[in-house]
């Protein structure tokens, strides 16, 4: 049995619509189908067979007869396809607040711990009429993922580009953008020394990317925390995983 308390329930209950017996769109086949491709369980065995039968009734036996992790799992593919409907236009976007969806991946999170990589924040690259789903490097996301769930903005910004400085020192010495980048350490960050002006161009160009990224985080370290727009945070610390991402490839 999962350890979800009554009002994690409750959350998902609403979350998943699952008054009248429903579960979001799904029809009891769909539904099969879901958790046969996504989860690899027959959701129609008899164990899940709670009280009437009904679609809703299937996902709380779900709930009662898996554990944890597989619970967790569970509730976070529930939500992908969640997102995935509303960017299809099968479901209504504000049918599902923001609120809610995060409270939601916030069970998910406690039921996981630290078991599984839960990239759920920001899910799979995907775009919609200007919004752009990402995932973000997972050294990045796994230490500013609380922050952001929690509406910590500014601190998730200001952490991001710390752990692409201390990327940057562990690879060079150096935690300084001006003083890593330098011929000499280019085959330690790029894993090779530039082999033609295109590359060098490149190579220059992640530089001065890096440079970015330092004088941002003065700036940050040096101003008291404030409220932060949320879109321009997540703008912020995109940045910091392509920096980071860009000095992990070789």
């Amino acid at each position: 049995m999962a350890n979800l308390n009554t009002l994690e329930k409750q959350i998902l209950e609403k979350l998943f619509q699952m008054y009248g017996g429903g579960v979001l769109n799904f029809t009891h086949q769909t539904m099969w189908e879901f958790f046969r491709d996504d989860l690899s369980i027959d959701i129609h065995e008899e164990k899940y067979n709670y009280n009437t039968g009904s679609k809703a009734n299937l996902m709380r036996g779900f709930w009662l007869e898996d554990d944890d992790t597989n619970v967790g799992i569970g509730i976070i593919k529930v939500i992908e396809y969640l997102e995935g409907q509303i960017l299809l236009g099968n479901l209504k976007k504000e049918e599902f607040p923001n609120d809610l969806v995060v409270a939601g991946k916030q069970v998910a999170n406690r039921l996981l711990g630290a078991k599984k990589d839960t990239r759920i924040y920001v899910a799979h690259a995907t775009y919609d009429n200007g919004n752009i789903n990402i995932e973000l490097q997972k050294e990045i996301f796994d230490h500013v993922q609380k922050l952001l769930n929690d509406g910590h903005y500014f601190s998730a910004v200001e952490e991001s580009y710390k752990i692409v400085r201390k990327k940057l020192k562990d690879v060079t010495g150096k935690e300084k953008a001006h003083e890593a980048f330098n011929c000499a350490n280019y085959s330690k960050i790029f894993g090779h020394e530039a082999r033609n002006e295109a590359e060098n161009n490149f190579f220059e160009g992640v530089k001065f990317l890096h440079l970015a990224i330092q004088n941002l985080r003065n700036e940050k370290a040096h101003t008291p925390a404030n409220d932060l727009d949320k879109n321009l945070a997540i703008h912020y610390i995109s940045l910091a995983s392509l920096a980071y991402d860009l000095i992990n490839r070789k």
